[in-house]
Parts: structure tokens; sequence; C-alpha cells
């Protein structure tokens, strides 16, 4: 029984703030903000700009990085025997990030 009070009163209480959050926000539908980009201006042209595949390049290589990162943290706090997998995926990282010098992905300049 405390356990279906407590539930509806989440529930009221979640509607309630929708209905106030729905109330009280600012409704504006003005040419600019309806527009594709919300920054004041009126666009001009092609809506679709051209997106850098060198920027979407680095963001993955972040991400990948980051991921081994934190494998790399798992397999630090481990025990003693976990040492070749740390070596192994040392190595794997330092291949793939000297592939992406390679093939000149870590320029920074667009």
């Amino acid at each position: 029984l405390v356990l279906i009070m407590v539930l509806l009163f989440t529930l009221v209480l979640l509607l309630a703030f929708y209905v106030i959050n729905f109330v009280l926000s600012i409704k504006d539908m003005g040419k600019n903000k309806i527009s594709a980009f919300e920054c004041g201006f009126g666009s001009v042209g092609k809506i679709q700009n051209s997106f850098s595949i060198h920027f979407f390049i680095m963001m993955l290589m972040f991400v990948i990085f980051d991921l081994e990162i934190v494998m790399f943290l798992g397999i630090l706090v481990s025990d003693l025997s976990s040492y070749v997998s740390f070596l192994l995926m040392f190595f794997f990282i330092l291949g793939g990030f000297y592939m992406e010098w390679w093939y000149g992905k870590l320029v920074w300049v667009i």
C-alpha cells in the first residue's frame, strides 16, 4: 500500500512539474526562432553545410583512446598476473597511434 502511494505521489509530482514548466515556458514562434539555425540570423543559401571529415576522425580517435585509457585503469588496479595483457594492449595502442601518424590523421590544421 505504501509503495502504491509513493508511486502515485511521484507520478502526480512529475505531472505537476511538467504542466508548470509548460505553462511558464516562453513560446516565441518568430521566424528566426523556428529557422534551421537558432543563432538570430536568417539562413542564406544551403542549410546543410559541409561537415569536416577531419573533425569527425579526431573525435573518433578521442573516443577510442578515451576507452583505452579506461581499460588501462582497469588493468592497472588488478593483480600482477595481468601484466602481459597490459603490455599487449599498450602495444596495440602504440601501433594504432603510429598508424594514425603515418597516414597523416594527427594533423590539427584543417
